[in-house]
């Protein structure tokens, strides 16, 4: 074997080892956790990551914010801490941890290791499986009411966090701090007008 052969050979086996380590490496980041770019105050690390991705499946970004974009999760995390009695946060919890067991009995990961596909998938279940929300007055559910369904409860959670951000009210919807006169039906251009937030 002369010289060049052996220079070629050792730069392969360099590559190779190179190669093998980077795929490694590659390998071992897609099974990890996303790390949150935030502390939550009442969600575990691992719950809060789940919450954030329930929340960008149900309001993913697309020409507008999606709700990581917004701070929708945070507004969760927030909203369980301070305004649920303990048996509704750990009501909350269970039903956190069942929408867990069930990504990994349909599909043998948990939610936030799942595919977008199968995400989406099944949250679609759970939004047919859940029971109506219950009978409220003023938004005051009313005593005797059975209590709301985990999906329902994440879901309007999500959207109310969403729809009522400073963000999604000032540049998505449309904004009048000091509104004019009532028009009860009034006709919207075609095109290049929001919808009201109001």
């Amino acid at each position: 074997m002369n010289r060049r052969d052996v220079l070629k050979q050792s730069a392969l086996f360099m590559g190779y080892s190179v190669s093998v380590g980077a795929l490694s490496e590659l390998f071992t980041a897609c099974s990890k956790p996303v790390s949150l770019t935030w502390e939550p105050i009442f969600l575990t690390d691992s719950q809060a990551n789940t919450i954030t991705e329930i929340a960008e499946t149900i309001l993913p970004r697309t020409g507008t914010p999606g709700a990581k974009d917004i701070g929708v999760p945070q507004f969760i995390d927030k909203m369980l801490n301070d305004l649920l009695s303990e048996d509704e946060q750990a009501r909350f919890i269970d039903g956190l941890n069942a929408l867990d067991e069930a990504a990994e009995e349909a599909y043998g990961t948990s939610f936030v290791e799942a595919t977008p596909a199968q995400r989406e998938a099944l949250l679609l279940r759970l939004d047919h499986e859940a029971a109506k929300t219950p009978l409220s007055l003023w938004g005051i559910t009313l005593e005797d009411s059975p209590p709301t369904a985990f999906y329902r409860q994440l879901k309007g959670l999500t959207l109310l966090g969403y729809f009522t951000s400073e963000q999604v009210g000032k540049k998505i919807l449309s904004y009048d701090p000091l509104p004019g006169n009532f028009i009860a039906c009034m006709p919207l251009p075609a095109s290049g007008m929001n919808a009201w937030n109001e």
